[in-house]
């Protein structure tokens, strides 16, 4: 409009300037990101990696965004020169997060004092993660907070160097968004880079190093840039200010008519009174809201398009890229609607979630077709971002344009970086909320399905009462409320049969189950399904088989007795994942006179249980056992020392996001620190689907811990057995042991001497293979730091099964140890 044209023009130095802070702040946005992925990691070694851990790490993390939004929001009026003070912030992040790691390492042996004095008190050991987890990274996240209110007050001319007026408002707002959205773009560069390029080459404390580093370098611009020309004009006071103007608030109900009150016409800019509390409120429901459905999307995601550390870099990429896109587009959404444009933007969040639920249990269809023509393990990750991006588009570029809706209304006041930190800090507060309500109440209560479709009804009746609150668009914001109710009664029920049927795990859907006995969803371990298919129970984890009562008996069975022909005492053991309880129960047939059985998901155990009480013989009832909804590493950690005879873990896939823990040399050390003199490691490992130099790599790290390894390969699965004495069977002990009438049971009519002709290789024969696989790169070892086997292995997933498991085996046959027995058995 002609009469704003000055104003604009007298804001040029601004403008000029907006380039170079939208480019620090994409930068900021991305390291942010990497920061967030890199604690998470560290302090899953510490406290754990079950859902309260990580909750508890996220609360603490986005806490300290939030206080740092309202601390930033308070003090940047007073900031002569915001740009410099930005520059500050960064600094401080870089120089705090560079000695992090040493931080983390600190925090370990208080963690364990405290969970060894109170092992089952969960609201201690929350309270402890939560204050052990500020110590670090609250000043970090308080200055990471405080960024987005002290740029706000870039946007406005007054803070121009030489001075200048008011830009127009509109003008204002537009940047606001786009500086969030360029903002959360960077977050989605952070995730996708941090998947696939720099943790996987630089490792954990590489990639806060780096990320460290390009804050230093931020803030160093900043500063730089922030100090050249004179000192800006002073803002305006706070709205909260004794000497405030007491404007009427621009959200005054009845303040202005429709029209009259749009993006491209807003009020005067003045430090008029603080926003409403229902604009606060509407905050908080949004940043809810949004975390609400990002936790039930990125669970489903992991069941449909994977569970690998890529497949989770990749579902968080695409989630903030369309959450980026919808704050780009608010601006034009708001200067088209006006005041009717939020609870638009909210309507419309209710409609394409509720529309999208349906075609959740159709993806499973894409990887079965792609599996036909795309082989390849880079084309395969790209039909997994279509198939993230193909069902989050819509629905998360509709969320993505609420809370910028909300920022444009602050970027019309002279006190925005008081009200751009309120707001921020009450939808922060919000995501925190949503996340944790979600994750433990509304998920296992609801399921996914009727989650997504609450979710939904809830943008719904938020779209409502902010057009109520407006006075503007009431009707059409019933009218689509309704629509969305609509959809949501009269979408056509999941094919669970179908939805779990794993196909994103080898692009290929296995037989159809006959029925569907059990479906469970929890945040802890993911949907556990249990099938039946002629005459076989199967368990699944988000499609990925875990065991059954039929072919696979043999083998989980002999991940007991493997180990145990070596065990030179039997007073206790653990058991890491519990899985059917075959092993388990096969473990309760020997004397133990305790047994610990370490399990994430309560899931699985219920399901254990109620269909798997024959081949794990009721070892859940047995009252040698003690089970722990834990997981194992932590489990470990705060152990005693040399508390264990047998270590025994039955766990899904290396390639599992997070799983390749319990392979790295750290955990081998911890596992060694916690077993008797003489006592035993087992550990699966798999033989399909995987590659020479990445078996090499597990055997290589384990044998970094333990002198004594053996291999042995049983119902088509590795089993590789440590200990830190030599691996030498007692003869006596045996056939002592074979007498047994609960060991018979587990046997089928072998001696346990026998199963020792199943030890492919050991000792020097096995260092021959890592030897020989130096070829395919170097010798490795996969460390808690380095994650080398959780990047690799997934990339064996694109090998045929039965071609990959007769090369492993074919492999294995060159490095055969000969008469095992004459080595390994002792009268």
């Amino acid at each position: 409009m002609p009469a704003r044209r000055a104003p604009v023009l007298a804001c040029a130095p601004v403008r000029s300037r907006f380039p170079l802070v939208a480019a620090l702040f994409f930068v900021s946005g991305a390291t942010g990101l990497l920061y967030e992925v890199a604690f998470s990691k560290l302090l899953a070694y510490v406290f754990g990696a079950t859902a309260y851990a990580v909750s508890t790490v996220l609360a603490a993390f986005m806490g300290g965004l939030a206080l740092g939004a309202h601390l930033g929001g308070r003090h940047a009026a007073s900031a002569r020169r915001p740009l410099v003070v930005y520059g500050a912030l960064e600094a401080i992040v870089g120089a705090i997060c560079a000695v992090s790691p040493f931080l983390f390492e600190a925090l370990t042996s208080a963690y364990v004092a405290v969970a060894r004095a109170a092992p089952d008190s969960l609201a201690l050991l929350t309270a402890a993660r939560a204050a052990l987890t500020a110590l670090v990274v609250v000043v970090p996240t308080v200055a990471m907070g405080a960024t987005l209110p002290v740029l706000s007050r870039i946007l406005r001319a007054g803070n121009a160097p030489g001075g200048g007026a008011p830009p127009a408002e509109h003008d204002a707002a537009r940047r606001l968004a786009s500086l969030y959205a360029i903002n959360t773009a960077g977050g989605a560069a952070g995730a996708l880079s941090g998947a696939y390029v720099v943790l996987p080459h630089l490792g954990v404390r590489g990639a806060l190093w780096s990320a460290a580093i390009a804050n230093l370098v931020l803030g160093v611009v900043a500063i730089s840039a922030g100090l050249r020309g004179p000192a800006p004009a002073a803002a305006a006071p706070d709205a909260r200010s004794p000497e405030a103007p007491d404007a009427r608030s621009s959200e005054a109900p009845g303040a202005r008519s429709p029209e009259a009150h749009t993006a491209d016409a807003p009020p005067p800019a003045a430090a008029g009174r603080a926003e409403p509390p229902f604009l606060l409120l509407l905050a908080f429901a949004s940043g809810f809201l949004v975390f609400a459905a990002e936790v039930v999307q990125t669970h489903l995601l992991a069941l449909l398009i994977g569970n690998s550390a890529y497949a989770f870099g990749l579902m968080l990429a695409v989630f903030l890229v369309c959450l980026a896109a919808g704050a780009a587009r608010s601006p034009a959404l708001a200067h088209r609607h006006g005041e009717g444009a939020l609870s638009r933007g909210l309507a419309a969040a209710a409609l394409s979630l509720a529309a999208t639920v349906p075609l959740w249990d159709q993806l499973p269809r894409l990887f079965a077709f792609a599996g036909k023509h795309v082989d390849g393990w880079a084309g395969r990750e790209a039909c997994r971002a279509l198939a993230a991006l193909a069902i989050l588009a819509l629905p998360t570029l509709c969320m993505g344009t609420t809370f910028p809706l909300l920022l444009a209304r602050a970027a019309a006041h002279a006190d925005v970086a008081a009200r751009v930190g309120r707001l921020t800090s009450a939808n922060t507060l919000g995501t925190i909320a949503g996340s944790i309500v979600t994750g433990y109440l509304i998920l296992p209560a609801l399921g996914s399905e009727r989650a997504l479709l609450t979710i939904a009804l809830a943008f719904a009746l938020t779209a409502v009462l902010a057009a109520a609150r407006a006075g503007a668009e009431l009707p059409r914001a019933l009218a689509l409320a309704a629509a969305a109710g609509a959809l949501a009664v009269l979408a056509p029920r999941w094919d669970m049969a179908r939805l779990t049927s794993g196909a994103n795990v080898y692009f290929a859907m296995g037989p159809r189950p006959e029925r569907i006995d059990f479906v469970r969803e929890d945040v802890h371990g993911g949907v556990t399904t249990v099938a039946h298919l002629a005459g076989v129970t199967t368990m699944y984890t988000n499609g990925k088989f875990q065991g059954d009562d039929g072919p696979e008996m043999t083998a989980q069975r002999r991940f007991a007795h493997f180990p145990s022909l070596f065990l030179r005492d039997t007073r206790a053991a653990l058991v890491i994942g519990l899985g059917t309880g075959t092993t388990t129960g096969t473990i309760a047939a020997y004397p133990f006179e305790r047994i610990d059985v370490a399990e994430i998901s309560p899931a699985i155990v219920d399901a254990s249980r109620r269909f798997f009480a024959g081949p794990s013989l009721r070892a859940l009832d047995d009252p040698r056992v003690r089970l722990s909804l834990n997981d194992g590493r932590n489990e470990l950690l705060v152990a005693a020392p040399g508390r264990y005879d047998l270590i025994a873990i039955e766990l899904t896939s290396v390639w599992f996001a997070g799983a390749a823990s319990l392979y790295s040399h750290e955990f081998y050390e911890l596992a060694r620190s916690r077993l008797t003199e003489g006592g035993v490691l087992q550990q699966w490992v798999q033989l399909h689907h995987i590659r020479r130099r990445e078996l090499a790599v597990v055997v290589r790290t384990m044998r970094s811990a333990f002198p004594h390894v053996a291999l042995f390969v049983g119902g088509a699965q590795g089993i590789l057995v440590a200990s830190g004495a030599p691996l030498v069977a007692s003869g006596a002990r045996l056939a002592e042991l074979d007498a047994r009438p609960s060991l018979q049971a587990t046997l089928a009519g072998a001696r346990l001497e026998d199963l020792l002709d199943a030890l492919v290789a050991s000792g020097d024969d096995l260092d021959r293979l890592v030897a020989d696989a130096a070829e395919d790169g170097g010798p490795i070892l996969s460390t808690d730091d380095n994650l080398y086997l959780e990047y690799a292995t997934p990339k064996g997933n694109v090998l045929p099964y039965g071609a990959s498991l007769d090369a492993t085996l074919a492999l294995l046959e060159r490095y055969r140890t000969r008469a095992p027995r004459a080595r390994h058995l002792a009268p």
